[in-house]
Order: C-alpha cells, then structure tokens, then sequence
C-alpha cells in the first residue's frame, strides 16, 4: 500500500520506531497495519526508522494502530 491520504476523512501521522533495522521488520510491521481493515495506506521508512500510516480516525483510533506493532514486537511512538 502507498501513503496517500488525499481524502479529508482519513488521518496520516508517523511513528517512529527505532528497532526497524531491516527490510524483513520493515515488512512485518508493514503488514501487520495493512491488516487493519480501516488502514489505507502503509509505508515503512527502515532508513529513518519511521511508518507512516494513513487510516479512518473516525473507526480506529492511534491506540490500535500502537497494538498492531506492538503486538509483532515493535515499539512505536508518535512523532
């Protein structure tokens, strides 16, 4: 998926997350928030060790998008 909220009702933010080190995390992150059905878009930076995500904030909040790569063992944190 590419970032591209281009619509007024989806919200984009970046995470940082400093333990992606490969494109092999890079990925799994990726795709544990791609998962997410209210997810439009996903784009993992491993060299900024940045995701940014862009979702309807209106189905979802910050917290699950947290969870999501928390739960595949990657810490995040807004930026």
């Amino acid at each position: 998926m590419a970032c591209a909220c281009t619509y007024k009702e989806f919200r984009e933010v970046e995470w940082s997350v400093p333990t992606i080190a490969s494109k092999e995390c890079a990925e799994i992150v990726g795709l544990a928030l791609e998962e997410i059905a209210d997810v439009r878009g996903v784009k993992v930076n491993v060299l900024t060790k940045t995701v940014t995500v862009c979702f309807d904030d209106a189905r979802i909040g910050l917290q699950h998008l947290k969870n999501a790569m928390s739960n595949v063992g990657f810490h995040a944190v807004l930026t």
